[in-house]
């Protein structure tokens, strides 16, 4: 039985009780000291990462507080593998989604942790004025009304970045004309919206941000995955440390495309089992909508059999 660990992204703090899933765990406790300790010694940045867990989900989803979320939640998930890895074999696969890239390549053994936590909040800290430029929403609609082509078209022709996480829900990045006409088209098609982010993420309305900071984040030291690497972004797996870097580079400009990848692992890599590291359990929900046979199971369940 082939295994592939699943990192998921910014949601990871939205609800208390996934910030407190893992708080108890010594290896979590001891990335985020880590993670404070290296931005106090790197960037004079003094904070208390396991004090912002206790603010409402509010204060830590605004735009300036953004990169210390990042770094909380990689922090969690890069614990809890190391927790994983006293107890169960290593997995096959290391596969993340959107900010899960970050605890993804680090437990991968491509990216040191400082390392990636310092650069993480540098280059968040260039990317000042994105939320005044759109939003990133997501759309879900029912197995009795699938999207169709038609929409897809309609999304393209409004100008609107679409990443298919499951035939039924879709990950929308685009300019905040263009999510009014998401939201009104929902209504006639009887679509679900949920508020993401406050910037358009994962479209391309963010790629000169991004240009103005990729000399300095390609300079960032990779080293060839331990634990290969699968992409849900190019949908294949990435093996050299130049590739990793720069796709990791490209995570907010691109669209994802969760079940490609996931049925990709599954038929052409043989993995039968998807685990999702959290601290959520979004990914977990979204395999359930897979139509393939696979088992999925959590890192909770997995630690509470350890007990």
């Amino acid at each position: 039985m082939k295994t592939a660990y699943l990192f998921p992204g910014l949601n990871g703090l939205l609800r208390q009780k996934d910030r407190e899933r893992y708080l108890e765990l010594p290896h979590v406790k001891k990335r985020l000291q880590q993670a404070q300790a290296v931005l106090r010694r790197e960037l004079g940045l003094e904070t208390d990462l396991m004090k912002m867990l206790t603010q409402n989900t509010d204060e830590i989803y605004q735009i300036h507080n953004i990169s210390l979320a990042a770094v909380v939640i990689s922090s969690i998930q890069v614990g809890v593998v190391d927790h994983l890895r006293e107890r169960f074999q290593s997995p096959d696969w290391m596969v993340g989604v959107s900010l899960g890239d970050i605890a993804r390549t680090v437990s991968a053994g491509a990216y040191d942790f400082e390392t990636a936590v310092v650069a993480h909040v540098k280059f968040t800290h260039k990317i000042d004025g994105i939320d005044k430029l759109g939003g990133n929403i997501g759309v879900a609609t029912t197995l009795a009304r699938p999207f169709t082509q038609e929409d897809f078209d309609w999304f393209e022709q409004e100008g609107v970045d679409v990443s298919v996480l499951t035939s039924r829900f879709l990950n929308v990045g685009a300019l905040f004309s263009a999510l009014a006409s998401v939201r009104a088209r929902a209504k006639e098609r009887g679509w679900r919206i949920m508020p993401i982010l406050d910037y358009p993420a994962h479209s391309r309305y963010i790629r000169p941000y991004v240009d103005a900071s990729e000399k300095e984040f390609l300079e960032v030291q990779t080293m060839t995955p331990k634990i290969p690497i699968f992409s849900t972004l190019s949908c294949k797996a990435l093996t050299l440390p130049d590739e990793i870097k720069r796709e990791f580079l490209e995570t907010i400009t691109r669209t994802i495309h969760f079940e490609a990848a996931i049925t990709t692992l599954h038929k052409e890599h043989g993995v039968t089992r998807f685990i999702n590291i959290g601290p959520c359990k979004s990914l977990y929900t979204l395999l359930r909508d897979i139509p393939l046979d696979f088992q999925i199971e959590d890192a909770e369940d997995l630690l509470n059999s350890t007990k």
